[in-house]
């Protein structure tokens, strides 16, 4: 087989492989419009609101798709996704980095050693909405993060974060011990971000853990755009789609060029 015949072979497996898988998403009941937990495709996980002003999925079940965190952070709805389209090429650079940014805050501020447990995936923490304003290592942690994730989404053009001014901390105001703990974890989280800010960092992190996205693609007035979530998947970090096969296809070409070379 020559090179120019595996041309079409390798767009196509590129395409299937960047292509959202679609699966069954059901919210529990009353499982909250901040954190929560999901059941997609018979499994259970807890995800993170990344699309703020949307309802939470709540003891409904719907069809959406499954993205990568970079695919999915730019596509939570048609009106957001024409912001990064209207100049694709000047958010290339800023949308990678975001989601570093996001990820090396999801691995260090969830207490991943003592509190996901087997599962992976925090499952045994409480589900039980009416503990989420407990004063508690795990929900201070999941509702922190969140509003620093729902943050960053309104920030679309955001690139540096050493300037952390525009964050606002809404668990301050509270004046509780549960918000306390709360506003402490949220400046922590700005203040090292903002320290770690510095060149190349952000640009070479890599996800201790899996992280995705379940995604429901409308404008943000149609009653089928649910909330979209940034969803726990587990100990194992998840390649982006499509990562593999464009390794393999440039591995494979050079290997073709070599041998042509040789020949």
């Amino acid at each position: 087989m020559t090179f120019r015949s595996l041309i079409p072979l390798l767009f196509a497996a590129c395409t299937v492989t960047a292509t959202a898988a679609t699966v069954s998403v059901t919210g529990l009941d009353n499982n909250g419009d901040a954190i929560g937990e999901y059941v997609i495709g018979g499994q259970t996980y807890w995800w993170f609101c990344i699309e703020p002003g949307e309802p939470a999925l709540s003891n409904q079940t719907i069809s959406a798709d499954t993205l990568s965190l970079q695919n999915g952070w730019t596509v939570q709805n048609v009106e957001r996704n024409n912001i990064y389209q209207s100049d694709p090429l000047f958010y290339s650079g800023i949308v990678p980095k975001q989601v570093a940014v996001m990820e090396y805050v999801l691995d260090t501020y969830l207490p991943w050693n003592t509190l996901a447990g087997a599962s992976g995936r925090f499952l045994e923490q409480s589900g039980d909405y009416h503990d989420f304003g407990n004063n508690d290592p795990f929900f201070n942690a999941m509702f922190a993060i969140q509003d620093f994730l729902s943050q960053t989404a309104g920030k679309p053009p955001k690139s540096d974060f050493t300037d952390m001014s525009d964050y606002l901390d809404y668990f301050a105001p509270l004046g509780t011990p549960t918000g306390d703990a709360r506003s402490a974890l949220f400046q922590s989280i700005l203040s090292d971000v903002a320290s770690k800010d510095t060149p190349g960092f952000f640009d070479s992190y890599v996800a201790q853990h899996s992280y995705f996205t379940v995604n429901t693609f409308y404008s943000e007035a149609d009653p089928n755009n649910w909330q979209d979530g940034l969803v726990i998947g587990g100990f194992t970090p998840v390649p982006e789609p499509g990562g593999a096969v464009l390794i393999a296809s440039c591995g494979l070409a050079w290997t073709l060029r070599r041998r042509r070379r040789i020949g």
